[in-house]
């Protein structure tokens, strides 16, 4: 593990590798570890970098600052930090939203995307997590919740409503590991403190790549709870993915219950070519 220092913030991220960089970007409530498969698949041809986001797994979790923007500037920090370039850029749920938004902003930069299960307000609304965050938005308990710790029992049916199966033997580490980071002190205030910043994600269920954009990958799991899939497939009619995967069976957490699957995806848009004019 090594750091980087945002804005007096310390950052947390692994990386390992050469060649061609690629970057994970996690979801809200997880961390940099959801990608360990994908890291250790892809470390012996690639430059990898897994982060951890501010507030998530361990990077500082500060009094303030979870917001879209302030995000966005700590992904172009680190990019410039590292003077990353022609990377693929791999999100996941608000990794993903973040990843598309940093697409916008920088496409020069980037070989291809990978979209898991992307975070909009219309994959987000029709779900039980987004009346949770519809309510998040209008509670403001941030000092509450930054004392309150999730009980372990409550944790594991988070993690298990992220799941498609009951059970996947092959991904306990990282399910054991995600549901004790449930647990942590901060992680409820973090959570509910960025669902504030959801609506300002609605732009992204009208983004149409221009010519010369990155080649976008979506991946969806079809027993996805947490988010919409069906939304998630309107979606794609406008991003208009060169690839677009749904993974039978899968929850959210794609990446860890199909691991192979997902590295194949990721390796495939690393030979990505950008959007053609049409």
């Amino acid at each position: 593990m090594r750091h980087f220092d945002f804005r007096g913030t310390s950052i947390a991220y692994d990386e390992a590798g050469a060649g061609p960089p690629i970057v994970f970007l996690h979801n809200l409530g997880g961390d940099r570890h959801i990608w360990r498969a994908q890291f250790d698949a892809l470390r012996h041809n690639h430059r990898v970098f897994a982060i951890d986001l501010i507030g998530y797994g361990e990077s500082d979790a500060p009094d303030a600052g979870y917001t879209v923007e302030n995000y966005l500037a700590m992904v172009s920090a680190f990019f410039e930090e590292h003077d990353l370039r022609d990377v693929t850029l791999v999100g996941h749920c608000f990794g993903s939203a973040l990843s598309l938004l940093y697409a916008q902003r920088h496409p020069e930069r980037l070989r291809s995307l990978v979209l898991s299960s992307p975070l909009t307000p219309a994959t987000l609304r029709p779900t039980r997590t987004g009346w949770a965050a519809w309510l998040g938005r209008r509670l403001r308990i941030d000092a509450l919740l930054a004392r309150v710790r999730v009980p372990g029992p409550v944790a594991g049916l988070i993690v298990a409503e992220q799941l498609g199966c009951e059970r996947a033997p092959h991904a306990a580490q990282i399910v054991a590991h995600l549901r004790e980071s449930w647990t942590e002190p901060r992680r409820l205030m973090v959570t509910a403190a960025i669902s504030r910043e959801i609506p300002l994600l609605g732009e992204l269920d009208s983004f149409a790549p221009p010519a010369g954009f990155p080649p976008v990958t979506t991946v969806w799991g079809s027993r996805n709870r947490v988010l919409c899939a069906h939304a998630g497939a309107a979606l794609n009619r406008t991003l208009k993915p060169s690839r677009s995967i749904v993974v039978d069976g899968a929850g959210h957490l794609v990446m860890v219950e199909a691991p192979d699957q997902f590295t194949a995806a990721v390796l495939a848009a690393t030979t990505g070519t950008r959007v053609a004019d049409s």
